[in-house]
């Protein structure tokens, strides 16, 4: 490894914190642009890495106090500012053509917050997220979630942004749980079931697209055990999915950057040292703690 008088590793080494982000440097260059900071403190791109770092990991405050060196409360306020102001720049990667295809899906994100969640199918506490994408590039046209895991699609989608969407729209592809719904595609059923022809068989191909963008959403892992309070359900499934629609429109260069290496990748790099309690992953107990940084990372 060469480092320069400075003091700064090479750039070969900064494509690491591509593992953490899931963003390329143009794409954390564009989210700095658009935010307009002008305020002083800390380097906002440092802030930027850690709040995406904090969506894609799903790692504790502690955990990334100490892979930053920064204090637990200092990353607390990071995230309780960035991520809300990531939420409102949906709007620009946002594509509300009529004359592509659209799929509205629910899902289920499992959340700690128990006053927010309920009990649901997947046998956990959860809140239920609704998503409209374009059937095209998978690209996210609008989100909406916060409610309880235990009601229907249809009680979360009524009344929601989505609803008002679709009225407009008027070809928008559904699944059968949507059944009711006149503004939405959905399959014919026949004595309370599904009627299996061709047409459903064309339908049924169309609307998985829905399923692959939900399962890309997914790559961030915050979406899979949400910690914060089920309020925010919101704000953060619209900050994954501006995240989301950036990866699309501007295509990232760490390819290889996949997170199911994640965990191997994360406890394996030079700079960290770990040892001492217990994670799991994949059924395996695997022993560590939290990184203790022996020589700072150069930062984004």
């Amino acid at each position: 490894m060469t480092i320069h008088p400075n003091g700064d590793r090479t750039s070969r080494n900064r494509s690491r914190w591509g593992v953490f982000t899931g963003l390329s440097r143009q794409q954390l260059q564009f989210i700095l642009r658009q935010l307009r900071v002008t305020r002083r403190g800390r380097p906002w791109r440092r802030r930027i890495v850690i709040a995406c770092t904090a969506l894609r990991t799903n790692l504790t405050i502690r955990e990334l106090g100490a892979l930053f060196r920064v204090s637990k409360s200092q990353v607390h306020r990071i995230l309780g500012n960035l991520i809300p102001r990531l939420a409102h720049l949906l709007g620009l990667t946002v594509v509300r053509d009529r004359r592509w295809s659209w799929i509205v899906d629910g899902t289920l994100v499992p959340t700690r917050d128990h006053m927010a969640a309920a009990r649901s199918k997947n046998y956990r506490w959860s809140c239920n997220a609704q998503v409209l994408v374009r059937r095209r590039d998978l690209r996210v046209v609008e989100v909406s979630g916060g409610g309880p895991g235990n009601r229907n699609d249809t009680i979360h989608y009524r009344g929601s942004p989505i609803e008002a969407l679709c009225r407009q729209h008027a070809r928008v592809l559904a699944d059968g749980g949507y059944r009711g719904i006149h503004e939405l595609l959905t399959p014919v059923f026949q004595r309370n079931r599904i009627l299996r022809d061709e047409n459903w068989r064309r339908h049924r191909k169309r609307r998985a697209r829905a399923e692959h963008a939900l399962a890309r959403l997914k790559d961030w892992r915050v979406l899979r055990d949400h910690r914060r309070r089920g309020r925010s359900l919101a704000q953060t499934l619209a900050a994954v999915a501006f995240l989301h629609n950036l990866r699309i429109a501007m295509p990232q260069e760490l390819r290889d950057s996949s997170l199911a290496t994640l965990p191997h990748s994360l406890f394996a790099l030079p700079h960290l040292n770990c040892s001492g309690a217990f994670c799991h992953h994949n059924g395996r107990r695997i022993q560590r703690a939290a990184p203790q940084i022996a020589g700072e990372p150069p930062g984004l």
